[in-house]
């Protein structure tokens, strides 16, 4: 059992995972103390954690339950599905004499859907459903490529869609990606967007990333901005790499994970 302490919980957590040499499934983490960012830096508390190493037990490999006798196997191929690595040399002699059972039995267990027209058109009736149970009366029109998807909606009701910050949007967006995953279509991206809001929101960002820049190099002191989801802290960044006076970094923990602007130390320069 060990304590750590850091501006935030999670350089708390990396500090004590370095420290011990171990990976984070290893260990349990009590928080002691939450982190408070103060004012003029009157009031910051640091975050504070106790950190245990658990003991990961392996159970142990029943030989004998995993061993298949031929027959067996033959008569119940369509019912039991054989990873290759823990096949036993009998049941490897088995596999090997019907590469064409083999062939089809993996294809069935290591396939996954991919994007396809039945798909995005179905997550698209999915969405259209819950604008319409929020009262926007409001029509889609949907594209995709490779792993991106694009929905378009149209409305009179714009604000509602959108949300103060773009937070409705933002919302149903992370619903259409919990869609996908339940339809096991995974590593792919989903961008909604409503007349344009996503290029205009970019614009404002970059707006706001040079007026907190021009800020933070006038008063020396660090701006911490409102939480945001991760592309649009992206934005923030990429808007300021260039900027030689300030630096950017993100803290906190989703959702409510906010990008800090800050002055760079003079030995940075």
């Amino acid at each position: 059992m060990a304590i750590y302490k850091a501006n935030t919980l999670e350089k708390a957590v990396q500090m004590g995972l370095a420290d011990l040499d171990v990976s984070r499934n290893e260990v349990t983490v009590k928080t002691i103390v939450e982190p408070k960012r103060g004012f003029l830096g009157i009031g910051k508390k640091l975050a504070e954690i106790e950190m245990t190493v658990t003991e990961i037990k392996k159970p142990k490999e029943n030989v004998e339950n995993n061993r298949i006798e031929p027959k067996q196997a033959h008569k119940t191929n369509s019912e039991v599905h054989i990873k290759p690595d823990e096949a036993t040399d009998e049941t490897k002699n088995e596999v090997q004499s019907k590469p064409k059972e083999v062939e089809t039995q993996s294809v069935k267990t290591i396939s996954h859907p991919h994007l396809n027209e039945q798909v995005v058109a179905e997550l698209q009736n999915y969405l259209t459903k819950i604008v319409s149970q929020l009262g926007i009366k409001a029509t889609a029109t949907s594209t995709f490529h490779h792993r991106e998807v694009q929905i378009n909606f149209k409305t009179e009701q714009e604000g509602m869609l959108i949300g103060k910050h773009g937070r409705t949007i933002n919302a149903l967006q992370t619903l259409a990606q919990v869609f996908l995953l339940h339809q096991n279509v995974s590593h792919a991206n989903v961008n909604l967007d409503v007349e344009n809001y996503r290029e205009r929101r970019k614009k404002t960002l970059q707006h706001l990333a040079e007026s907190t820049a021009r800020e933070v190099v006038a008063t020396g002191d660090p701006v911490f901005l409102d939480a945001m989801p991760a592309f649009e802290r992206k934005v923030i960044h990429a808007a300021l790499t260039n900027n030689h006076f300030v630096t950017t970094f993100s803290e906190g923990h989703e959702p409510h994970r906010y990008v800090v602007v800050a002055l760079v130390q003079d030995e940075q320069l």
